[in-house]
């Protein structure tokens, strides 16, 4: 089952560390180290599935020999306390593939990393029942010459909390694109609400055998043991508190992934099977295919109740009459529009098509909530930078929310709509920053990724702000979906689907 973990570390030479080292141990491979005169060799001796180095565009030809890449950033540094390097170690959902896992790591470090000028070498560990990458990251911007000054700007704490946001949204996509319902989540367990202990990671592998430990990983393993043993005793007394917590990771489960999931959070096998006894006969637990089915699939009325109360949600700010354009201040959709800003769609003067005008109509229409399903590309800036101009003509001010980074400064960058990802929105509005008003238009893109409970979130806030929000989902992403989403069911209810002019 997929489960959340990222690490972040310095390699520095104050801990005795060496990067040449480091990298050759994590590649599994030979590789000469030209300040201290050695070779490490780490041929063969761990499972690393792939290898690559992935750098900004314009870097030098060398950075992609590793042996050349790490000598140079060690050459660079002169102080004895110098730090070398910045590790990442993610963890890899086991629903995916290799391929389908490479692909994941891939794409997290070019929006992350890349993007911003580091220079990633990764290394994916086939390792069948932990499967994880490492990544490690020059703390240097790079030339043609060679490597510049210290980047600062990549050190700080919300540049690692946005790192522990993406991983997960990146995650989630990669699983969706998949197929799979199973979602990870960045944040504490406290923050979900979920009661359960945190479990001590990286001991499982010292609970098998009969080996004995050094003194510091017996007493790991022995709080590992202890954390387990609390939290089956708490789902015993309570045992809706797993429902509740498994449901947050997949929205339905089957027998099997629910013993799985309580398996790691007991401590021996008879509170395991009492534990698995007392959540099967729980009044909590919904069969959704009591009529048969392989295999059975069940969630949590947790997740019923969140659902229904969604869309009871959506039903009445859809009843609403507010946020409608007049048609006197809409624009016609073939003389040309305000031109958007100059790297947007080149200075061409905006005109929507005829294909394009039911999808505009329908948004501006009354109602405090709208959802379409539209297909990706440049046709779709258009008709958002359409509809937020209309909107602004009007008097109201449009923000835009999309789910990683990278998403939300495409999305301004094509439509001229102010972009933050949702993770930073729920922030500031957890902290009472930039709150939403009556005059505000929320455009949410990617809106198919959303899960029912962050949805349910951010459908709460607009509400009792008396905003109005748009969810916008990928057609073609929606249709790999189906009720995986909860975006498919309020198009079912209030929505749209875009007409088919809006082309890949």
């Amino acid at each position: 089952m997929a489960i959340y973990h990222l690490t972040a570390n310095i390699i520095s030479r104050a801990r005795g560390q060496r990067v040449v080292a480091a990298a050759a141990y994590r590649a599994g491979a030979a590789l000469r180290d030209e300040r201290y005169g050695v070779t490490h060799n780490y041929a063969g001796t761990h499972g690393t599935l792939h290898s690559e180095i992935m750098a900004p565009a314009g870097a030098p030809p060398w950075v992609q020999d590793r042996e050349a890449l790490w000598n140079t950033v060690e050459a660079s540094e002169l102080r004895k306390d110098s730090q070398l390097a910045r590790v990442i170690e993610v963890g890899l959902p086991l629903e995916l593939s290799s391929e389908q896992q490479i692909a994941l790591v891939r794409d997290f470090i070019a929006t992350e990393f890349v993007a911003k000028g580091m220079i990633a070498d990764f290394f994916v560990r086939a390792n069948a029942n932990n499967p994880h990458a490492h990544i490690l990251l020059t703390l240097r911007g790079v030339t043609q010459s060679g490597f510049g000054p210290k980047e600062r700007r990549w050190n700080g704490k919300s540049t690692l909390l946005e790192w522990r946001s993406a991983w997960a949204t990146q995650a989630n996509e990669h699983l969706a694109r998949a197929g799979y319902a199973v979602r990870i989540d960045h944040r504490t367990l406290d923050a979900q609400q979920i009661e359960l202990t945190p479990g001590r990671k990286g001991v499982g592998r010292w609970t098998q055998g009969e080996q004995t430990l050094p003194s510091h990983l017996q007493e790991r393993v022995a709080e590992r043991q202890r954390i387990a043993q609390e939290n089956g005793e708490m789902i015993l007394e309570d045992p809706t508190i797993a429902l509740r917590a498994l449901s947050r990771l997949r929205p339905t489960f089957t027998h099997q992934e629910l013993a799985q999931f309580l398996k790691s959070r007991t401590g021996d096998q008879e509170q395991f099977g009492a534990v698995l006894a007392a959540v099967m006969e729980s009044g909590e637990l919904v069969t959704l295919n009591p009529g048969g089915g392989n295999p059975l699939r069940f969630t949590s009325r947790d997740m019923l109740d969140a659902e229904k109360s969604l869309m009871k949600r959506v039903a009445a700010m859809a009843m609403r009459r507010g946020h409608g354009v007049p048609h006197q201040f809409r624009i016609p959709p073939h003389p040309p529009m305000t031109k958007l800003p100059p790297l947007a769609l080149n200075e061409e003067p905006l005109a929507l098509t005829e294909e394009q005008r039911g999808a505009f109509e329908y948004a501006m229409s009354g109602g405090d909530i709208k959802a379409l399903a539209v297909a990706a590309g440049n046709d779709k800036s258009v008709l958002l930078a359409a509809m937020r101009e209309a909107w602004e003509i009007q008097g109201l001010s449009v923000i835009g929310v999309a789910l990683s980074r990278i998403a939300a400064e495409t999305l301004q960058a094509s439509s001229g709509i102010p972009t933050q990802p949702l993770a930073s929105h729920e922030l500031e509005w957890q902290e009472g920053r930039n709150p939403l008003t009556l005059n505000h238009v929320i455009v949410v893109d990617g809106a198919e990724m959303i899960g029912l409970k962050q949805l349910e979130r951010l459908l709460a806030v607009v509400d009792k702000t008396r905003a109005k929000v748009l969810l916008m989902g990928d057609s073609a992403q929606l249709e790999a979906m189906g009720s995986m989403s909860p975006l498919q069911g309020i198009l079912d209810r209030i929505g749209a689907l875009a007409p088919t002019g809006l082309a890949r």
